[in-house]
């Protein structure tokens, strides 16, 4: 899992990086959201969000990220605002997730896993095994 919470999404026709890890923009989310961010997380996960939620975060997420508030204001309005919310509802969500619980390190989604090789003698050993002699 990455410790820093950031995650890269392809959005509005391009890949960004969100990132809400940051004391600062988790007070201005919980500012602008009138609620915690674990309130947030489950508003989001339910369906039961404000526009706030959704705006924000991503604004948020955009600037912790690295872009510009002009650029991540510019998104929110062209992307956001007057389109469907569902649209952007899952990036919400998964920029709250990535703040919460980290994002996986190497992603395999999109990549085809290596074929499994079958070793039917091989055995692990843990510091949990038993021996039963």
């Amino acid at each position: 899992m990455s410790a820093n919470g950031s995650v890269s999404l392809v959005w509005a026709g391009g890949e960004d990086v969100f990132c809400l890890s940051k004391v600062g923009l988790i007070l201005d989310l919980e500012d602008k959201c009138k609620a915690g961010i674990g309130i947030i997380a489950g508003r989001l996960e339910s369906g039961s969000y404000g526009l706030n939620d959704i705006r924000e975060t991503i604004r948020l997420g955009l600037i912790g990220g690295g872009a510009t508030p002009e650029r991540a204001m510019a998104s929110v309005r062209n992307h956001v605002d007057g389109n469907p919310l569902s649209h952007s509802v899952l990036v919400a969500y998964a920029v709250v997730r990535a703040v919460l619980f980290g994002t996986p390190v190497d992603d395999p989604v999109g990549k085809q896993e290596p074929e499994a090789t079958e070793n039917p003698g091989s055995t692990m050993t843990t510091d949990a095994s038993v021996d039963l002699k």
